[in-house]
This record gives structure tokens, sequence and C-alpha cells, in this order.
């Protein structure tokens, strides 16, 4: 890892969205690459491309009604000056398309989940040939080591806070908690029950995070962190280091750190919700699901 460079490959796969309509820049997010079958993806929010209130559908902007009619990703590119050597390296705007008709905004080019309410979308999108093979790393291919993600536990969501970057277009890390059980579906909308959870309301394939995320997150890869023992197969399974074999073992790690993509974030939350200062995050296994949908 280089002491003046860029130091963890987890800063190299967020990009920065800017969404445009005829006027100009309407508003601008996050997103990150996802690899599905040999096939190249950007994630990003639904919110984001629709310029809409997920739960609502009510559009976002309140005071001149704009909706984003095409996308800007800022990514990594080597730019090849004719007669100079080496190549010069900078990031640069690249415009995407996510309307078939851009000016009326109608028939959408990304992919939606076949059969859940999800915040996610994905727009299949090949890695340019002026594009680093460093940068932008797919958030699901960086790491395949599996570590236990439970509540309390730490998880980074990696973005652009405010439109804000550092060097040459990097992220910001934002910790957040996980802050619910990962397995169990968020309840929206409903109202206390006496038996069991929440009564009515929607449930949707996602937790919560507690962190001081704030907008322009909004579409950023998670990675949960985790320090110390767990069984690598089986993150969960209790670990007894007294048991006989036990340190013949190689399938467990010892002592050490690790990150695992678990899904993208989105703050967007119905008003109630949002003033207990929650975030969503949406699992991954959705977004292989819209990919393979």
């Amino acid at each position: 890892m280089p002491e003046r460079g860029v130091r963890s490959t987890y800063s190299q796969a967020p990009v920065q969205i800017l969404l445009y309509d005829g006027g100009g820049i309407v508003s601008s997010g996050s997103g990150f690459f996802f690899t599905h079958r040999a096939d190249r993806y950007l994630i990003t929010n639904w919110h984001i491309v629709t310029g809409r209130n997920f739960f609502t559908r009510a559009v976002l902007d309140k005071v001149n009604a704009r909706t984003p009619s095409w996308l800007e990703i800022k990514t990594s590119t080597w730019v090849d000056d004719v007669g100079i050597e080496p190549r010069r390296f900078g990031v640069s705007p690249k415009r995407l398309e996510i309307y078939g008709n851009s000016a009326a905004q109608t028939d959408p080019l990304w992919l939606e989940h076949p059969r859940l309410q999800c915040d996610v979308v994905a727009i299949r999108l090949p890695k340019p040939a002026d594009e680093p093979d460093f940068m932008h790393n797919s958030a699901n291919l960086i790491s395949t080591m599996k570590i236990p993600v439970r509540p309390g536990g730490v998880a980074f969501v990696i973005g652009f806070p405010k439109n804000l970057s550092v060097g040459f277009g990097l992220p910001i890390w934002k910790s957040t908690f996980v802050a619910s059980e990962p397995f169990y579906d968020v309840v929206l909308g409903g109202e206390l029950h006496g038996f069991g959870g929440m009564k009515g309301g929607t449930r949707y394939p996602a937790f919560f995070l507690d962190g001081y995320t704030r907008e322009g997150m909004s579409g950023s890869p998670v990675f949960a962190y985790f320090d110390g023992i767990w069984d690598m197969n089986n993150p969960y399974a209790e670990i007894d280091v007294d048991a006989a074999g036990f340190w013949d073992r190689d399938d467990v790690a010892l002592n050490a750190s690790a990150s695992e993509f678990i899904g993208i974030y989105s703050g967007r939350l119905p008003e109630q919700e949002a003033q207990a200062a929650l975030g969503l995050c949406w699992r991954r296994e959705l977004i292989d699901e819209i990919c393979a949908g």
C-alpha cells in the first residue's frame, strides 16, 4: 500500500453522480459499480434517477419541480495527449442516458427489482478503454471475505456528502453503526401493536443504519467492518478456542480485521422515521436479483 497515493481500495469504488435536465444541474448523488455474470452495472438509488421520493413518489425539488433527464458520472480517465508521455490521469464527467427519450423523460433505461419494492436501480455500463484498471473497482469484487455483520457493528458509507471530495475526486468515508437486525426487513408507515412488532405499514428488504450522513451520499456502497476472531466459512458460528484441533484449523481468522460489501445506502425516509436519525441499507442480494432479472 503506497504512502503517497490511494491507501484503500475501497476509496476507489464510488463515483460521483450529477443529475441534469435542460436547465442544468438538478442535484447530485453517489453510485458504484457492480459486476454480475461478467457484466458491469452502475448502481444507485431509484430516487436519484427519478428525482422523486421513493416512498411518496412526490418530486424532491420543492421549488421548481425539476427532475433529471440524464446523468453525468465523474470517473477516472487516462487522457492521451499526442506526443506527450506518460499519459495524464484525471477525473472527467461522462454523460449517461437514463431515458430512451431524454427530452420527454420516457422509456427508462434502468433496471428495477422484478418483484420487490426497493430504492435501488442498475444501469448496464461496460468499462470504457480510457478508464484505468485500478479505479472504480466493482464493490462486490473488492473482497470475497465473509465477516459477522451484527447490530452495533461498524459500517462505512463511502460517497460524496454535500458534493465533497478530496484529491482528484476521491470520496468521503462516513462511519455508521448497524442499527437493526440485518436479516429482518424494515417496516415503515406502521403503528404500534400490542402483539409482536409494528402493525400495518409496508415491508422493505433493508435494515437501519445509525450515523451522521448527509445529502449526496444516497447511492453509496456500504461496507461492514469487523475486528476479532471468526469462522471464515460460517461467520456466525460459535468459536471455541479450547476445542480439540482448533489450532490446526485454517478456516478461522485470528485477531484479524476485514470488510464486506453489504449493500447500498439510501438516506430518504418518511418524515416520522427520519426523525429517528436513521438511514436505510438495502441488502446486496437485491442488486444481484436486479441485474439477473
